[in-house]
């Protein structure tokens, strides 16, 4: 039987909303401005992942280069990144990586902000004020 690690497991985005709610005191979250606003700071986000690639060339020697690997529309798809490119690409990763989790950061804050916001909503009775059923028309 295989162990699964804590860390391993993923879980639904909003889920750490689902914790706070369970706990008396809720964590501070920052605000949505300042979640927009740490995203405004970054320079360049690429999704994907840059890939050492080699090939081995006639001479015996070996070649390395390096794709962009990233998944659009259900497709696995790979960029050519040039050498003199290639310390760009990684802070665009990284900036890539940083903005996914900041737009989950925020979809969490906006679905704890409408949750707090909302007052709850009480079930309607289907019986009239009077207790008696109104009456049945032919």
């Amino acid at each position: 039987m295989q162990k699964v690690s804590e860390t391993s497991l993923t879980f639904p985005p909003f889920y750490g909303i689902l914790l706070n709610m369970k706990n008396e005191t809720p964590q501070k979250t920052r605000s949505r401005a300042e979640i927009l606003g740490a995203i405004a700071a970054i320079p360049h986000a690429v999704q994907g992942k840059i890939c050492e690639m080699h090939k081995k060339l006639a001479g015996g020697k070996t070649a390395t280069y390096y794709n962009l690997q990233y998944w659009s529309e259900g497709r696995n798809h790979s960029i050519h990144v040039p050498r003199e490119k290639l310390a760009e690409f990684k802070e665009a990763v990284a900036g890539g990586k940083r903005l996914r989790s900041l737009v989950t950061e925020l979809g969490e804050a906006d679905a704890s902000d409408i949750l707090s916001s909302a007052s709850p909503l009480k079930k309607k009775s289907s019986r009239s004020p009077s207790g008696a059923r109104p009456a049945r028309r032919h």
